[in-house]
């Protein structure tokens, strides 16, 4: 009978429903029912690593492998927003601009600086604000610093031609990526694709299918052409399409004409040069909105091209800054080599992350801090997960997925109980994400029910 075994709760649980307290759980049973959990035999081939503490007085009430460095995929942007938040401040923001030096004007420079939020709408504000200033021919554009910071090697293919990352350069547009709206036709005709004007060829493998089948988007680059296959089910809401340039400077010199010719400007000469500073006579700025608005795409969407372009931001303004932070406030033996999590060489302990999680709650952004992170049931990676339980609208936290990865960190303020704060990771390869998902879901949900039973000792 022991695949009756997998169709009955954790024994925890079994506990939890037939206890008095139906959703409680005392204090002092909390480390048992968690060690219970992770000693069920699917989990058996994997590495577990849990802290959680008493976020007020620091007590550790469990710690399972709390010092073992673990991959914890994007929990690794918990460091990148907390080190920026620490070297600008919530209200710092990063300025694009058109600056010329010489009062003929005969050279214009579009000068970025790691805008990750910079549009093609914002393009086509600054030129027609230039256009207002009279300004109706540009012999020379130069665009400073499009020639891409850095690209991970250790990024998988699979990451990269899904949309989750693209190149990072002081100055991008859309995220250095085409954005197409995918919306479902009549079953078994191609999907429509919405695409901005582009250089590109779009060809069109998609078909709209019954809700029977699976759906799934993908794209490849080939050179000028783009290929986008996937089905959706018909009926369904369109979707969004995330396609990212290994060769963005094509695509920007084209958007940059076009937002000037549309703002009455004629430019008869693009030149990129590699600077990060503008001209001396400034005609133009757009400020990006401020820090804490931008980390919102980071925590809540888990967005990796923000996180890459905050910490491209930061190592050219103080190289080494997230390193240093990291230590200084205690959390050691950190390994990182992105600000996003997706390379397989971060390396961060459970410890170390809920270190850091208590440390930020005793700052000036903690109030900021809580209400970025997606919460329970609600909001962000975390609006379908815990809905109906007790974690709903009392866990706020991180989220971090790869294959064979799946990590959460954050806070929990159970109705019984003193706020908690948590890391839980699990490294198993073989396993499907949504079974790990669950695992550490049935975890965060004995957190919520913990309850202070002070007639026990």
């Amino acid at each position: 009978m022991a695949w009756l075994r997998w169709l009955l709760p954790p024994a925890s649980l079994i506990v939890l429903l037939v206890s008095p307290a139906a959703f409680g759980l005392c204090r002092q049973d909390l480390a048992r029912a968690l060690q219970q959990e992770i000693q069920n035999p699917q989990w058996q081939r994997g590495q577990w690593g849990m802290v959680v503490r008493d976020l007020t007085s620091g007590e550790v009430l469990y710690n399972h492998q709390g010092e073992k460095l673990f991959l914890v995929a994007s929990n690794v942007k918990l460091t990148t927003v907390a080190a920026a938040l620490d070297y600008w401040g919530a209200n710092h923001f990063f300025e694009t601009t058109l600056s010329t030096r010489s009062p003929d004007r005969t050279t214009l420079r579009l000068q970025g600086s790691f805008d990750p939020s910079f549009s093609s709408q914002d393009l086509q504000q600054m030129a027609l604000r230039l256009s207002q200033q009279g300004i109706r021919q540009i012999p020379i554009l130069e665009i400073g610093g499009v020639t891409p910071v850095r690209m991970e090697p250790t990024w998988a293919i699979e990451d990269l031609t899904m949309g989750y990352a693209a190149v990072v350069t002081r100055f991008s547009l859309n995220q250095n990526a085409l954005n197409l709206e995918v919306i479902p036709q009549q079953l078994g005709q191609p999907l429509a694709l919405r695409q901005p004007q582009t250089h590109f060829r779009v060809v069109n493998e998609t078909r709209t299918v019954t809700p029977s089948e699976p759906e799934f988007l993908e794209s490849e680059v080939r050179g000028q052409q783009i290929i986008v296959r996937g089905q959706l089910h018909i009926g369904s809401e369109p979707a969004k399409l995330r396609i990212p340039l290994s060769e963005s400077i094509p695509y920007l010199q084209q958007q940059v004409q076009r937002a000037f010719a549309q703002a009455g400007i004629q430019v008869q000469q693009i030149r990129l040069v590699e600077t990060a500073e503008p001209l001396p006579n400034v005609l133009v700025r757009h400020a990006s909105p401020p820090l804490e608005a931008l980390i919102l795409p980071v925590l809540q969407e888990s967005d990796n091209f923000y996180a890459e372009m905050l910490l491209a931001a930061l190592e050219a303004a103080q190289p080494g800054y997230r390193q240093r932070y990291l230590e200084r406030i205690g959390v050691q033996a950190a390994v990182l080599v992105d600000g996003s999590g997706l390379s397989r060489q971060n390396w961060l302990t459970p410890n170390g992350l809920v270190t850091l999680l208590q440390h930020i709650t005793q700052t000036k952004d903690a109030s900021l801090w809580r209400r970025s992170l997606p919460l329970a049931g609600r909001s962000g990676t975390l609006r379908q997960r815990f809905r109906d339980t007790a974690a709903q609208d009392r866990v706020w936290a991180k989220t971090g997925t790869l294959r064979g990865v799946v990590a959460l960190a954050g806070y929990v303020e159970p109705v019984q109980d003193r706020p908690l704060v948590f890391s839980l990771v699990v490294n198993q390869g073989g396993e499907a994400t949504a079974q790990l998902r669950a695992g550490l879901d049935r975890i965060v949900v004995l957190l919520a029910q913990s309850q202070n039973c002070p007639h026990r000792s």
